[in-house]
């Protein structure tokens, strides 16, 4: 994160190890506002505890575990893939796994190929980085009962599959109201790679963030079908400025390259996504919302340990698992504190970022 922003986190942080924090962890608690100290639900473990995937008296207990991760794009994107490598290299260092990643095309055969190969290779957890992976992650999970199947941004579960739901929506609707405080012509636009669930949630969550300060506010949500068609995307964010729209946010992994030429292109504002992107475009790109990496290695770790059965798991703001960068200077203390009265009620669940605005 830049010296120049402000992160906002919830409070219970997910701990793998104890080495130097994350940096929009380390920055959540220097910086008080929007942090709801009294909102602490929970105590992480000091230290880890070095997984044992097989008993001590096997020829297997020596083995490191086998940790594999298929991503959708290219883990350069600074942003959704890069997140998700973050956190297999969280796994490999703090946990001590063997690890791999790999790229998988956009095709389900593709995706089934890949888990198929690496189940047959014997590694003992593979992560599917995205919700289009489910289906074949229920399927592949069949014929290899022992071993674990991971889905982020995930709907369904099974005995060996664990789908992980980072919230991200919550940091989503604090941008909304930002958007309906900043925008001049009351319009925004929010774009997505494929409308599926995760992703839908955290644009209309944005929306409805908007409409939560100014019920007026305009935001019009659109899908690209892809996660890598920058010329896509450009086109996308260009059609909605057109319309109106003096602010963007997306979530379209590496297309998003193409909203950022855009905003520059015509001079507008905009939020990233999953990662703090201001630097991809610093004079246009005004905050972000963040998952924590940390949170996908903890629930690694606790299928390691055997502490995690199959489920779908659902990671927010009151879990650390999600925060927020925001460029410093960029909103009045009184908007400040409208943000850390939103925060403190999505922490508490007084507030449901993903119910629909009239």
């Amino acid at each position: 994160m830049s010296a120049g922003n402000t992160t906002v986190s919830g409070t219970t942080a997910f701990v793998v190890g104890r080495p130097a924090r994350q940096l929009w962890l380390r920055a959540a608690l220097s910086i008080l506002w929007l942090i709801g100290v009294a909102a602490c639900g929970g105590k992480a473990p000091d230290t880890p505890t070095m997984p044992q995937p097989a008993s001590a008296s096997t020829p297997q207990a020596d083995k490191k575990p086998r940790v594999a991760l298929l991503s959708p794009g290219p883990i350069s994107d600074d942003g959704w893939n890069a997140f998700g490598y973050d956190a297999l290299k969280i796994i490999e260092k703090e946990l001590g796994c063997e690890v791999r990643q790999q790229q998988v095309n956009d095709s389900p055969a593709d995706r089934e190929q890949a888990f198929r190969a690496f189940a047959q290779e014997g590694f003992d957890i593979i992560i599917g980085h995205g919700g289009e992976f489910t289906d074949q992650a229920l399927t592949v999970a069949r014929d290899f009962p022992h071993t674990t199947f991971v889905v982020t941004a995930g709907d369904k579960a099974a005995p060996n599959v664990v789908s992980v739901v980072f919230d991200t929506g919550e940091a989503s609707y604090l941008a909304g109201a930002i958007a309906a405080t900043l925008s001049k012509t009351g319009r925004a636009g929010a774009i997505g790679g494929q409308n599926i669930p995760a992703s839908a949630r955290n644009l209309y969550a944005f929306r409805n963030g908007a409409r939560a300060i100014n019920p007026k506010m305009e935001v019009a949500i659109a899908f690209i079908g892809s996660w890598t068609d920058t010329a896509a995307a450009r086109q996308q964010a260009l059609a909605l400025i057109e319309q109106g729209a003096d602010i963007l946010i997306h979530d379209c992994d590496a297309a998003a390259a193409g909203v950022f030429q855009a905003v520059k292109e015509r001079n507008v504002q905009a939020f990233g996504m999953q990662k703090d992107q201001s630097h991809l475009a610093p004079d246009h790109i005004i905050g972000s919302p963040t998952s924590n990496p940390r949170g996908l290695a903890e629930v690694v770790r606790r299928i390691l340990q055997r502490e995690q059965k199959g489920e779908v798991v659902h990671l927010g703001l009151k879990d650390n698992a999600v925060g927020f960068t925001l460029k410093k200077g960029i909103i009045s203390k009184e908007l400040e504190g409208k943000l850390n009265a939103l925060t403190l009620a999505i922490q508490k669940g007084e507030i449901d970022v993903f119910k629909e605005q009239p």
